[in-house]
């Protein structure tokens, strides 16, 4: 038989569902509006809503619904499931909140690397990417755990030797493994799934947002001759299987 605290604890769950199903979306935003996201043309309630257009952290998003799991909210956590269209692609996870962590789970998305200017270093890029990720975590704003895959498909770069060309160079297909880092920023492989390109390779990304990518890359018999001379000026020589060590660094 259930005691006295499990009938009260179910008497705030239904509370809490019966409060949160009717509590107007636009009201809780005016209230409690997150920092770095804007929405507007607020409908519905804050367990299920929809926002017909905003932003977050400088992506633009449109038709964004979500779906809140209000047994969370017993846990001291918000969560929700949580879909959006982009400009040319859309996004959806399964969002969880507390004061200093946030995590992501499910995510999926599929946009052009184009979209993505505001949020990555992307300028002189052209392609499209796909995310199928199991697990993203923040821990006060800082990327602590991301495990999944991205997938890089008709991937165009500037020419690796200025040349008064605007045109970009088809380097090919790529897939980027994200593994398990002990919550200590990024750790990946990569390697390319089609193209003119053999590549094969590790990214580290650390707490700070410094990154070491260490690489190897062979051109195949039918990469395009300007590929295959720009690589001499941006690579050190071929070791004996004629494969070049790419290595950059930086910060994100």
């Amino acid at each position: 038989m259930l005691n006295r605290w499990s009938w009260l604890a179910l008497g705030v769950g239904a509370y809490l569902a019966f409060t949160l199903s009717s509590f107007p979306a636009g009201t809780a935003y005016a209230w409690f509006a997150p920092a770095g996201a804007g929405f507007s043309g607020i409908d519905g309630t804050l367990w299920s809503g929809r926002a017909a257009a905003g932003s977050v952290a400088n992506l633009s998003l449109h038709d964004v619904r979500w779906t809140l799991r209000p047994l969370h909210l017993l846990l001291g956590r918000l969560a929700a499931d949580v879909e959006a269209r982009l400009s040319d692609g859309f996004v959806s996870a399964r969002v969880s909140a507390s004061r200093s962590r946030v995590a992501l789970s499910n995510v999926r998305g599929s946009t052009s690397i184009q979209t993505l200017r505001g949020v990555l270093p992307v300028s002189g890029v052209r392609g499209d990417a796909s995310v199928a990720l199991d697990e993203l975590e923040l821990e006060t704003g800082v990327l602590t755990t991301i495990l999944g895959e991205l997938r890089l498909a008709k991937l165009e770069v500037a020419p690796f030797v200025p040349n008064g060309s605007r045109d970009l160079v088809p380097i090919g297909d790529y897939t980027v493994k994200f593994l398990d880092s002990d919550g200590n920023g990024i750790k990946a492989s990569f390697a390319d799934s089609g193209g003119p390109l053999e590549v094969s390779g590790t990214l580290i990304v650390d707490a700070r947002r410094a990154y070491t990518l260490d690489g190897l890359i062979k051109p195949r018999a039918d990469a395009p001759r300007q590929l295959v001379d720009g690589l001499s000026f941006i690579t050190a020589d071929p070791d004996a299987e004629g494969r070049r060590r790419l290595t950059l660094t930086g910060s994100l």
